[in-house]
């Protein structure tokens, strides 16, 4: 058996129709009904219906990408024979609640509660203290790092948000900071690309976001992962509750070291990723952090059937 991990997506890979291959199965019946009581709305009817702006809210966004995820993992697990589990789990971002979910270190239930608490937090936080987002691209943390310094010491609130792959850094903060960073970007023969974000997230703009995050949490059960699971914060396999409750708090906050973690898991002679949920993003991302790496993107009971031939190869 090939030694696999399950990683999840993010915010932002969210699409109309998302889970429809997903949501007919018996079990997803039964989690749908638990987030509708939960939350208060039809969250199968606005995946697959949208409309597309209320899909695209963080609070909402947020919780259906959890879902999809969870029941995602969840069937991947059911149809594998016993004892065949990953090596190791993560998420981008949102998706580090997913891997933890799969982890059992809290329930489906709970999980979904802190996912659109965070959600609601996060999308007052931009209201509050506006902000945005642009991917510099083909520049190297370094570089964009001394850029973002220089902003700094002109007063701006900017930081460096998302180290996903190679060539691509994603900066946060105030509409003026990030178009410094840009102009500096720009000026050096690199392009800076405007994200189509409510906020500036993963930036000291979140700050609000992260205290209430931090008595959101405390509310919450916490057990030890039973499965390895990596912090987008600081890119560190976390194996104890206390630590993980920390790191989620930290995450609002701080960059997400996705490229890190990536190699980190390639490195534990994984050969093949599974992207659970929702979207290729993650896919994406992985071709150039690591080429010679596998990934197979789930988003429907009949992709996880597929998976079998893939991970047990014939030996003659």
């Amino acid at each position: 058996m090939k030694k696999f991990a399950v990683i999840f997506p993010g915010q932002g890979a969210q699409y109309i129709g998302m889970g429809k291959g997903l949501f007919e199965h018996k079990f997803a019946v039964e989690v749908m009904k638990k987030a509708n009581d939960i939350l208060g709305f039809d969250l199968k009817k606005l995946c697959l219906e949208g409309p597309l702006e209320l899909l695209t809210q963080t609070d909402n966004s947020q919780v259906a990408l959890y879902t999809c995820g969870y029941i995602a993992y969840r069937l991947l697990m059911e149809q594998l024979p016993t004892g065949c589990t990953p090596v190791v789990t993560a998420g981008l971002s949102l998706g580090e609640f997913t891997a933890l979910a799969a982890a059992e270190v809290y329930s489906f239930e709970d999980g979904l509660r802190l996912v659109r608490k965070r959600g609601t937090l996060m999308q007052q936080a931009c209201i509050d203290n506006p902000g945005t987002m642009a991917s510099i691209m083909g520049a190297e943390r370094d570089a964009v790092d001394v850029w973002v310094e220089e902003a700094k010491q002109k007063k701006h609130i900017i930081a460096t948000a998302n180290l996903n792959c190679p060539g691509q850094v994603v900066i946060s903060g105030t509409v003026e900071g990030v178009a410094f960073v840009a102009e500096c970007a720009e000026k050096n023969g690199f392009k800076a690309v405007p994200l189509n974000v409510s906020g500036a997230f993963h930036s000291p703009l979140m700050e609000s976001a992260r205290k209430g995050l931090a008595e959101a949490i405390t509310l919450i059960d916490f057990s030890d992962p039973i499965l390895p699971v990596f912090s987008n914060c600081d890119a560190i396999l976390k194996s104890h509750a206390q630590e993980i409750k920390k790191a989620l708090v930290d995450q609002m906050v701080n960059s997400v070291l996705w490229q890190s973690i990536i190699e980190q898991i390639s490195a534990m002679d994984v050969s093949l990723f599974i992207e659970l949920g929702c979207g290729k993003v993650l896919k994406g991302l992985l071709r150039r952090i690591d080429r010679s790496a596998e990934c197979i993107s789930v988003e429907a009971v009949e992709d996880i059937s597929n998976l079998t031939s893939v991970l047990f190869q014939k030996v003659s």
